[in-house]
This record gives structure tokens, sequence and C-alpha cells, in this order.
């Protein structure tokens, strides 16, 4: 977890001013402690994220929201669809075959 100077050190083109702007907006989510707001790994990697879109990428500040929700449901579906895979791993093998069978139809 980092207080918001460590995190600003670690994002290039972040101030300040558009962590809180953005916490504002509700485009990253911090957790107020007796030190402070903090902010973890995921924040940060989202925060760079939040950087490169708007200033290497220029996408208008409007379209940003409807990018991050679109973002977090395919991470949210990368992640259903691994806990799937773990689960079909764990099974015997000739339930994993015929799972397998009618996800890869022979062609």
């Amino acid at each position: 977890m980092f207080s918001e100077t460590e995190t600003i050190s670690r994002v290039p083109g972040l101030s300040p001013q558009r962590l809180q702007a953005w916490v504002a907006r509700g485009w990253v989510m911090s957790v107020i402690t007796e030190r402070g707001q903090i902010f973890g790994e995921i924040d940060v990697a989202r925060l760079r994220l939040i950087c490169t879109l708007r200033d290497e990428m220029q996408v208008d500040r409007d379209l940003l929201p409807t990018m991050l929700k679109l973002l977090d449901q395919i991470y949210g579906l990368r992640r259903e669809l691994r806990a799937t895979w773990q689960a079909v791993a764990a099974e015997p093998e000739d339930i994993r075959n015929r799972i397998l069978a009618r996800i890869e139809p022979s062609k």
C-alpha cells in the first residue's frame, strides 16, 4: 500500500490535483487510514493506465468512464474464465476431455 505521495511518485504525469480529481470521479479508489489516503498496486496500475489514455492517447475525459467500465468488464470476465479453467483442470481426465470436446468441436 502506498501513500498519496508515494503513489504520485510512481505514476509519471500524475499530480496531486489529478489524483484527487480522479478519486472524486470514482475512476480510482483509495482507502482512508490514520496515515491518510492509501492506494494499492492495482490502483497504481489503473492510474498509469488513465495517464496513458489521457496523455499519450488523448482520450477525451468524457469517454474515459466508459472505457474504464469496459476494461473492468473485460478483466472481470478474464477472472471468471480463469476460475472456470481451474475448475475444469481439477476434474478427472474423462470429464475434462468431454468438456473440451464441447468447447472445441472437431472441424
